[in-house]
């Protein structure tokens, strides 16, 4: 399975433990955590814009105005923001949030939880 590298530019440097507590944070109320701003890098040329994405909608094909190579999703990713945006598209956004927030309000409403006993 083709996979981004490592030393890829359009994807931040951050570590997964950063990103979980992100959504750990914002997963209370995902309607105010999505945006919809993000940065394309193209993969061939390197060239950056910042585009808009739509609330609603996936972006299957997008040409860089640089080379005007036409760039698709790769393989597992929903889009081209997903794929070589510095954010996830907003569908997916509210996907993992609203996955966040089930989990931590599940972990919270179970008096069992993290091991603890109740005596």
């Amino acid at each position: 399975m083709p996979q981004t590298p490592a030393w890829y530019p359009g994807k931040p440097d951050a570590s997964i433990e950063d990103d979980a507590d992100t959504l750990e944070l914002l997963a209370l109320d995902a309607s105010k955590a999505v945006t919809s701003k993000t940065t394309v890098t193209c993969p061939s040329c390197g060239f950056r814009k910042d585009e808009m994405m739509a609330e609603n909608e996936c972006v299957y094909f997008y040409t860089c105005t640089h080379c005007n190579k036409v760039l698709k999703p790769i393989f597992g990713d929903c889009c081209v923001f997903c794929s070589y945006g510095t954010v996830m598209c907003p569908s997916e956004q509210k996907r993992a949030l609203s996955e966040a927030s089930d989990s931590i309000r599940r972990f919270v409403g179970d008096p069992g939880a993290g091991g603890k006993s109740g005596k």
